[in-house]
């Protein structure tokens, strides 16, 4: 631990080496339940295809510039306020930090400079919860991001190629962990599951603890498998809440639409069903609370 480990003891990192595990779904829901709960939250797009900030949240991005400044030069992390969340952008302009980290005789430090400028910010604006959604892709940007955390969350999902993300992600811890950072497993969750499912969700989470240990033990909440929430959610930049009510809105809408002989709008909305958006709303509520739960627990215990 340094000077800024205090600053930096609210910061998560979401990470797994394989795509399309829900990183990014997790950090932009777990924010929106935890904001509107009273907690000053802010998000980083860790990412350089930047689809947190850009279309999850829906912000006028810079493309990652800022980040990128941070992560090369140390600079002050400016965010972009969206929904009673701080959103610090991704993109394309990560990879010219990983390009002047790599150079011959470098002496950037990624991971310095990001704990840096993170705990200026934290300190500025006292949050009380940061995440931050990492990229399946470049290992330099997510050494960065483990040396800035504090916690560590790791998605998967119930396929081989999601649960070999897990193991390599755990070396990647392991790595960190030896050099120095401070980062600690928080939990592992397991996502697009069928809640009736329970004999397989069971195995995936004793698979997950076998990998990483029972530090990392999965949290009992799991995300379900709900396409046409998530398609809603990414078209119009909601979270599972916003869908899940909105979805009450549509449906009443199509009533009254029905009750007068009009027609629908052009726009499609797939979370059409009864209850539709509910259950995964729901779902992002139970693993927020979790995530709180064990955050103060562990700092209790410290």
């Amino acid at each position: 631990m340094d000077d800024l480990s205090e600053a930096l003891r609210r910061v998560v990192v979401v990470a797994n080496r394989k795509g399309g595990v829900l990183k990014s779904s997790i950090v932009r829901n777990v924010a929106d339940v935890a904001s509107h709960a009273g907690y000053r939250v802010a998000v980083i797009d860790g990412d350089p295809q930047g689809n947190l900030s850009e279309i999850d949240f829906g912000v006028d991005t810079d493309g990652g510039r800022g980040l990128a400044m941070a992560l090369q030069y140390g600079t002050d992390l400016a965010p972009v306020s969206t929904g009673g969340v701080d959103v610090i952008c991704g993109g394309p302009e990560l990879q010219g930090a990983i390009g002047a980290a790599m150079m011959p005789g470098s002496e950037v430090s990624m991971e310095q400079n990001l704990r840096a400028a993170l705990a200026r910010l934290t300190r500025q604006r006292a949050y009380d919860l940061v995440l931050i959604d990492s990229g399946p892709g470049d290992t330099r940007l997510l050494d960065a991001y483990l040396w800035a955390a504090r916690w560590l969350i790791v998605p998967t999902l119930d396929d081989e190629a999601a649960l070999a993300g897990v193991d390599k992600m755990g070396q990647r811890f392991v790595a960190a962990k030896r050099a120095g950072a401070d980062v600690e497993f928080l939990g592992a969750v397991v996502g697009k599951v069928n809640p009736r499912a329970t004999a397989r969700n069971a195995e995936v989470r004793r698979e997950v603890e076998e990998m990483l240990g029972e530090e990392a033990t999965p949290f009992d909440a799991t995300i379900r498998y709900d396409a046409a929430g998530r398609v809603d959610a990414r078209r119009h930049a909601m979270s599972a809440r916003d869908v899940a009510e909105e979805a009450v809105r549509q449906a009443k809408a199509r009533l009254d639409r029905v009750k007068g002989g009009t027609h629908a709008p052009g726009d499609v909305w797939w979370s059409n069903a009864k209850n539709a958006g509910q259950g995964l709303a729901q779902d992002y509520e139970n693993l927020t609370r979790e995530v709180l739960t064990r955050i103060g627990a562990k700092e209790a215990a410290a």
